[in-house]
């Protein structure tokens, strides 16, 4: 008996409903990537005090740009236009965060080459300086090597002493002392190490140390210091910022590994655990950081002239406390001179980009590095700046 060549209606009806599924199934995927991306990419735009939940989402948007390309990549290859078209779609109305953490930045080490008038800032974390008292210091020997013109540091001293009385420092005293005739000893945890004369602008506004009124637990609150350089024939104003960071205990990081690595996910107990040690305490860090932008948007608001704002800003690009803080006039030199996305804070699997260099002005960013050097568990970024006008005549 011979087998027919035609196909039973039976699994012509199977085949379509397995088309039709896969379409739905496509489309799902499609949106609930698009979606994602849109709320990573404008989450910052949500201040946190009122809802928290998009700025949590924000942290993940480099993620969510990664799967966005991947998936438009597999639907192109699918010949799947249309919902390929949604997620580029989602993709591209992000750009506002796509380009300050995905810059395309091509010869810009040429054109900093090329720039005769400029000056170099190195920004840094340096956790305290964290060495072995016998052997000289990774993170300060690198400043040293590095020589940049002007350097602005956090979480430099969070003791009483000079940060060049650490033992880890100390026996580079005097080469700091040559290199960087100006600078200031490192109370409450910043410090500057500079070329040219300053100045410290004081205010008053800014709650800087530990315990303040709002901070009776004494846990590291924000603290924010301005200092205006004399450089030759210009004047520069550098604001040094370290806001308020999470505080995650070991126990709390044990947690955020569980879930990036999906362990215990299935666990009642495990999830009330991320809750608590972490939703909660990024809830409550994410609200106090806005509140610090703000204060300090609006001394920004009054700093005339030339201004570069750097630091540990314990944030990502986009986020809520950035957009503050940047407001609409001040430029990101990672987005203006930089190639590729990056991280600053390289510990306990949190690897996002927290350390900032803002600026306006007469000047502009031709060449930005993030180095892998010192034993912070930050990065730091160094910096060349351009001058657009000539320098007033002494």
């Amino acid at each position: 008996m011979k087998k027919s060549k035609h196909p039973s209606p039976l699994s012509g009806s199977i085949a379509q409903v397995l088309r039709r599924t896969l379409g739905i199934a496509v489309w799902v995927v499609a949106l609930a990537v698009a979606l994602w991306t849109l709320v990573a990419g404008w989450g910052g735009r949500v201040d946190p005090r009122s809802w928290w939940l998009p700025a949590v989402t924000v942290l993940s948007y480099p993620l969510a740009v990664l799967a966005a390309g991947v998936l438009a990549a597999v639907l192109a290859l699918a010949r799947r236009w249309c919902p390929m078209a949604v997620v580029l779609a989602a993709l591209l109305a992000t750009w506002p965060a796509l380009r300050v953490n995905v810059p395309v930045n091509v010869g810009r080490s040429a054109a900093a080459a090329s720039t005769s008038d400029t000056f170099t800032l190195l920004t840094y974390n340096v956790q305290g300086f964290g060495g072995d008292a016998d052997s000289l210091n990774a993170t300060m020997r690198y400043i040293l090597d590095t020589d940049a013109d002007l350097v602005l540091l956090q979480e430099a001293a969070l003791g009483p002493k000079d940060f060049t009385d650490l033992p880890s420092v100390a026996p580079m005293r005097g080469e700091i002392n040559r290199r960087y005739p100006y600078h200031s000893h490192g109370y409450h945890d910043l410090i500057i190490l500079s070329r040219w004369p300053y100045t410290v602008l004081r205010d008053t506004t800014l709650r800087q140390g530990f315990g303040s009124p709002d901070n009776i637990s004494r846990e590291y609150h924000f603290y924010a210091k301005a200092f205006d350089i004399q450089m030759p024939g210009r004047q520069l104003r550098v604001v040094n910022v370290h806001m308020q960071s999470i505080g995650l205990t070991d126990s709390d990081k044990q947690v955020y590994h569980d879930v990036t690595r999906a362990r215990g996910m299935s666990d009642r107990k495990h999830l009330k655990q991320v809750k608590t040690s972490l939703l909660d305490k990024l809830a409550g860090a994410f609200r106090r950081r806005a509140a610090e932008a703000h204060q300090l948007r609006a001394i920004l608001d009054e700093c005339p002239g030339n201004l570069v704002v750097c630091g540990d800003f314990n944030d990502v690009p986009a986020s809520y406390a950035y957009r503050t803080v940047r407001g609409s006039d001040l430029r990101d030199a990672w987005a203006d001179a930089a190639f590729g996305p990056t991280y600053t804070y390289n510990r306990d699997l949190m690897l996002f980009k927290i350390d900032h260099v803002l600026y306006r002005g007469a000047l502009h960013a031709v060449d930005i590095a993030r180095h892998k050097a010192g034993s912070s568990d930050h990065y730091p970024q160094r910096v060349t700046f351009g001058w657009t006008e000539q320098p007033a005549e002494p």
